[in-house]
């Protein structure tokens, strides 16, 4: 590497880097101009490769490392640090972030320079599931009965057990989670939930199925999310791969339904190019409608968030069917699974994942899930490699398999819950059905929505459906199409969110940053002045959170045999992160219904801006232009705002 920098290359490529503390290999170095650099008037900055398309902070950090590497190897840091990703080039300021740098590497320094040295043990994180050594530490785990086994349990938690002499799964099941003393983080209830859960993994070990029991009924949870269900009723499931250039690709659309028959049938419907995702994308949205209109009783089942979340990306990546997509979410015709079982019953399972719920509801899969992993990574290999060409037809008809398998086991699962369902009806619990909501949208929205789709359609048409083949003329309209819908797509952006937060399961609040979890009320302060709402305290649980002072937050409340929710909306006036301590401003009827968690309102107004961006005269301006020659993309715009 010292040989390649004194000779001036402009990149070297995979630079070994090293001083008597820390050592790494650079992917790629970069040759700049630097006068007073110990080099010949030329320096190098570190550049790192990643697949992700947003950098992480421990991205962040390796590069400064190199970058103070590169120092003493040139005579001066570099200024600047780059990421290269599927999708661009981005810099960083190495200033920006070379005190935080020298904090964590201060701390890691002293960490590993204690003596003893500080014990390790292999808990499960993310990089586990691609790790050649997970075999290794899984075993290790089970071995020792290791805590982190108890399904959703947080590793601050595992060391609260291990500190309070419960350090097995075993022995946290046999005390059903009941600690000796008060816990420092967290309580006491929650150790008491997390040793039930730990009780009927034990006993689900020497099972034939899954030990489970059903917690308490809740208005608007858990059973009382499953509509009736309809003949018309779809079962979706997609296979995504997020490092496909440029953004990711939802290469197979999977449902199954019913006939008239009452015979499964699959429609499954491949994406092999990023240009077929958006032609998958509107056949689903399309055949959706169509279903439901044909059976207004129909609902859209899947399992985890994934499939409402993949939906809303392709949407608006497309700019296409959001009105269609609009009128299924607004009836409410998406079904999560995996929300009602986490609401309505504790099961013994390590993990509340869709494959291992099969043995409680007897589910029998067509295709081994080793082989179906295998099919997915080639597939998926040859995508990110644009290899298309080099998919095999029995690697796609084993990745067709494995998706049409998911559709039938969240069916087979919908039938589990519903038999649920009629059981605890039968032994008296109230279960309310949730009822669909309208598809049809206000005339103000519909008349929004057909104004902006006119005026794109009009700069749209006769554009070359291959990017690559417009001119700067045909760019220039593109662009000008795709900002006029901007507004709107930002308002129904926070209306989507505002719904998801609305409707998480609990157990999730704690980590949505965007939400206040486990909120328990101290009291009320005294008004302040003129103030005319109560001033209520609430004490939460550690949690990394965006809320704010000033901020508006929202929570959602059942009314009295309702089944659809009301929102209540209020101001955060104070907040201490230390003392772990909130003040809402409440109305009288805020009041009656206290909040155990609320979540900061996404929904910010642009009508205004809106109807002033449509009022320009931009389009007429536009036309006159293209006749006098088309747009220039490389001449000064004529284009005024006033």
């Amino acid at each position: 590497t010292r040989s390649a920098m004194e000779a001036g290359f402009d990149a070297i490529v995979q630079a070994t880097l090293r001083d008597e503390v820390f050592s790494g290999v650079a992917d790629v170095l970069l040759r700049v101009d630097a006068p007073t650099s110990s080099l010949p008037g030329y320096a190098y900055e570190p550049a790192d490769t990643k697949l992700s398309l947003e950098t992480k902070s421990g991205t962040i950090l390796q590069l400064c490392t190199y970058a103070e590497l590169l120092q003493s190897m040139q005579g001066l840091a570099p200024d600047r640090v780059h990421v290269i990703t599927p999708i661009g080039h981005a810099t960083y300021r190495t200033t920006q972030f070379a005190a935080y740098y020298r904090l964590v590497r201060a701390r890691l320094r002293a960490a590993v320079g204690a003596a003893p040295p500080p014990s390790t043990y292999p808990h499960q994180v993310a990089h586990c599931d691609i790790c050649l050594f997970w075999r290794h530490c899984d075993r290790q785990r089970r071995d020792d009965d290791h805590p982190s086994l108890i399904a959703s349990i947080r590793n601050a938690q595992v060391r609260e057990f291990q500190q309070q002499g419960l350090p097995t799964v075993a022995v946290i099941a046999q005390r059903e989670g009941r600690l000796p003393a008060r816990p420092a983080r967290g309580a006491v209830d929650t150790y008491q939930r997390l040793g039930q859960q730990a009780r009927l993994q034990v006993a689900s070990r020497v099972a034939e199925v899954p030990q489970f029991e059903a917690l308490a009924i809740e208005l608007g949870r858990g059973l009382a999310r499953l509509p009736e269900p309809s003949a018309g009723d779809i079962f979706l499931d997609f296979e995504g791969d997020p490092f496909v250039s440029p953004h990711g690709l939802e290469y197979l659309t999977g449902m199954c339904t019913r006939n008239e028959m009452g015979e499964i049938e699959f429609n499954q419907q491949w994406a092999l190019r990023p240009g077929q995702e958006k032609a998958a994308f509107e056949s689903f949205i399309d055949f959706a409608l169509v279903r439901v209109q044909q059976h207004t009783g129909a609902h859209v089942y899947h399992y985890g968030a994934y499939e409402p979340s993949a939906l809303k990306r392709m949407a608006a990546r497309h700019a296409t069917r959001g009105a269609e997509l609009d009128q299924l979410l607004r009836g409410r015709r998406f079904v999560d699974l995996h929300a009602v079982v986490r609401e309505a019953f504790r099961i013994g399972v390590e993990r509340y994942g869709l494959k291992e719920l099969e043995t409680l509801h007897g589910f029998q899969r067509r295709l081994d899930l080793r082989d179906a992993a295998a099919a997915r990574r080639d597939l998926e290999l040859a995508l990110e490699l644009d290899c298309v060409d080099a998919i095999g037809e029995e690697t796609r008809n084993r990745v067709a398999t494995y998706n049409g398998d998911d559709c039938l086991s969240t069916e087979a699962l919908r039938d589990w819950l519903e038999r649920q369902r009629d059981e605890a009806l039968a032994c008296g619990k109230r279960i309310v059905r949730p009822m669909p909501g309208e598809l049809a949208s206000s005339e103000e929205i519909s008349a929004r929505d057909q104004r902006i789709a006119a005026l794109r359609g009009s700069l749209l048409q006769g554009l070359p459906l291959d990017a690559e083949s417009r001119t700067a003329h045909d760019k220039a309209r593109a662009l000008l199409a795709a900002m006029l819908g901007y507004y709107r797509q930002e308002e129904k952006n926070g209306w989507w969110e505002f719904f998801r937060l609305r409707d998480l399961p609990n157990e999730e609040h704690l980590d949505e940053r965007e939400m206040l979890g486990a909120l328990e009320f101290i009291e009320t302060l005294p008004k302040q002045g003129r103030q005319r709402n109560a001033r209520c305290r609430f004490r939460f649980l550690p949690q990394e959170t965006a809320v704010d002072v000033g901020h508006k937050v929202v929570w959602p409340v059942f009314p009295d045999g309702g089944q659809e929710p009301d929102t209540y909306k209020v101001q955060v006036e104070e907040l201490d992160l230390i003392e772990r301590t909130v003040v809402l401003s409440l109305g009288d009827q805020a009041m009656q219904s206290l909040p155990t968690a609320v979540f900061r309102d996404p929904v910010v107004g642009a009508k205004p801006l809106e109807e002033a961006l449509l009022a320009l005269p931009v389009h007429p301006r536009l036309g006159r232009h293209q006749d006098a020659g088309g747009v220039d993309a490389t001449r000064r715009s004529t284009a005024r705002l006033r």
